[in-house]
C-alpha cells in the first residue's frame, strides 16, 4: 500500500496562492487547491476552518509580497521605488493586483495598510523632508497615476512594460507632483537643492 502523502498548512497556502495568481480570488476554491496538490479536498478543510480563513491568509501574504516589491532599490529615490515596485508587482501578479485594487473596494483595508507603510518609506527620502506635511497628498496623487498604469498592465494595454519605462514615466510625473507642491509651499529652491545634492550635481 503506497504511503499516504501528508500536506502541511504551508503546502496548502502555496497551492492556494498559485490559484490566486492564475485566476484571482474568485478562482480560489477547495477543489482547485486540491487539483494543484493532486489530492482530495480533505486536507484543505481539515487545515482551515473555512475557505474565507485561507483567503485572509492569501491577502496578508499578497500585501507582504507587494511591500517587498515597493521596498526594493530600483533607483536611489525611495519615493520612486514605491511606484516602480507597484508596477513590477502588477506585471508579475496581474490577477492579484486586480483583486486588491481594481475589481472592488472589498479590500480597502489592504490599501490603507499599504499607504501607511509607504508613508514610512517616503520619510526616508531626504528631498521630501521639507514637505513632510504634504507627504500623504503627494503619495495619493502619484498613486492615482500609478494605479492607472497598473490597470493598463493588467489589461495588457501597455506596450512598454520595461522597468526603464516605469522609472522614466514615474520619475517625470513624480517630479511634476513634488515640484508643484514645493512651488505652492514656497520651497521649490530648497527642494531643488536637496534633489541636486542627492544626484551629486
Amino acid at each position: 500500500m503506497p504511503k499516504q502523502i501528508v500536506f502541511t498548512k504551508d503546502d496548502i497556502i502555496e497551492a492556494a496562492f498559485k490559484v490566486f495568481k492564475e485566476e484571482g480570488m474568485a478562482g480560489v476554491s477547495a477543489r482547485k487547491i486540491a487539483a494543484k496538490l493532486k489530492c482530495s479536498t480533505a486536507p484543505v478543510y481539515t487545515s482551515f476552518n473555512s475557505i474565507d480563513e485561507l483567503k485572509d491568509i492569501l491577502l496578508e501574504k499578497s500585501l507582504q509580497l507587494l511591500l517587498k516589491y515597493t521596498e526594493k532599490e530600483y533607483t536611489q529615490d525611495y519615493f520612486l521605488n514605491i511606484g516602480v515596485g507597484m508596477l513590477e508587482f502588477a506585471k508579475e501578479y496581474r490577477f492579484i493586483y486586480r483583486t486588491l485594487f481594481i475589481e472592488s473596494n472589498t479590500y480597502q483595508n489592504i490599501l490603507e495598510e499599504f499607504t501607511r507603510k509607504n508613508l514610512i518609506q517616503m520619510k526616508k527620502e531626504a528631498s521630501l523632508k521639507i514637505l513632510e506635511e504634504d507627504l500623504k497628498e503627494i503619495l495619493e496623487k502619484l498613486t492615482v497615476y500609478t494605479h492607472g498604469l497598473a490597470s493598463f498592465i493588467c489589461a495588457d494595454m501597455l506596450e512598454d512594460t520595461s522597468q526603464d519605462y516605469f522609472i522614466k514615466a514615474l520619475g517625470n510625473i513624480g517630479g511634476d507632483i513634488i515640484g508643484g507642491t514645493a512651488l505652492r509651499r514656497g520651497k521649490l529652491q530648497e527642494y531643488l537643492k536637496c534633489h541636486r545634492k542627492r544626484e551629486g550635481l
